[in-house]
């Protein structure tokens, strides 16, 4: 009697598995298609252009693009098309974007740009996801047989010691120690407490933060802008500088620069 009941059991249990395989199978119905296509933004970084279509007989609230692309490359943000998310793994990393309302019988575009950091094979993927549909997904791969990269140096001086009253100068030099050039370039300084600003080089804006412009640096390129406060309080006071930029950096270590300077009275 219980080795029947086990065989009707298995034998249940076999029909129940093939029938929610058969509906699975019925629910993941074809109607999105995908193309993927490369480009370069206005800066000559790469970018890449996925289209989406909707060939089913209804609308797709949302849809969802998710690119694979090598793990040393640099998201540049934001997105060019908005809407996508970069998130990195050991291997790749990602960028998940987001369509909605793809109407039927209508195409989306999304477009990323990266920034490449090593030279060999630039395999991109792109799959198109949308609940009760097949993914779909495209492929496209290139060559990257020279990469340009901008890393800033920060260094910072300054009169040492100081004293309460008397004009204390500090020189921030900023580097671009790569083989790109940086684009939109500033130097930024945190006056240092117990201090008031006096003067800065011309470019400069100052509040809590004095905001020097550089522009443009060359590789190998350094520019040095001069900032001078006037102590009012004696001791150790300690001033931080960087820089900000709208290229990628890939290296943040060395974008800042700070120094304790003793104040007499």
């Amino acid at each position: 009697m219980s080795q029947a009941i086990a065989k009707r059991c298995i034998l249940a249990l076999a029909v129940i598995t093939l029938t929610l395989f058969i509906a699975a199978s019925a629910y993941a119905q074809p109607g999105l298609t995908i193309g993927l296509a490369e480009g370069t933004d206005p800066n000559g970084e790469p970018t890449y252009i996925a289209t989406v279509g909707n060939t089913s007989g209804v609308n797709m609230p949302t849809v969802t693009v998710t690119y694979t692309t090598p793990h040393a490359e640099l998201p540049i943000s934001p997105a060019p098309s908005g809407g996508c998310l970069f998130s990195y793994d050991s291997f790749h990393l990602f960028a998940v974007c987001t369509l909605t309302n793809l109407g039927s019988g209508q195409s989306q575009s999304v477009t990323i740009a990266i920034h490449p950091t090593d030279t060999g094979a630039q395999d991109v993927t792109a799959v198109a996801h949308a609940t009760g549909f097949t993914d779909v997904s495209a492929f496209t791969t290139s060559s990257i047989s020279e990469v340009g990269l901008t890393e800033m140096q920060v260094t910072m001086s300054s009169t040492n010691p100081g004293k309460v009253g008397e004009p204390l100068v500090y020189s921030v030099n900023v580097l671009n120690i790569q083989d790109d050039t940086a684009q939109n370039v500033f130097a930024i300084l945190a006056l240092p407490k117990g201090t008031t600003f006096v003067s800065a080089t011309k470019g400069c804006t100052h509040g809590a933060l004095v905001v020097c412009k550089i522009g443009v640096l060359n590789p190998s390129e350094s520019k040095t802008v001069t900032i001078t406060v006037l102590p009012t309080v004696s001791g150790w006071t300690q001033a931080t500088a960087g820089v900000r930029l709208s290229t990628p950096d890939r290296d943040f270590t060395n974008n800042s620069s700070a120094n304790a300077i003793w104040i007499n009275p």
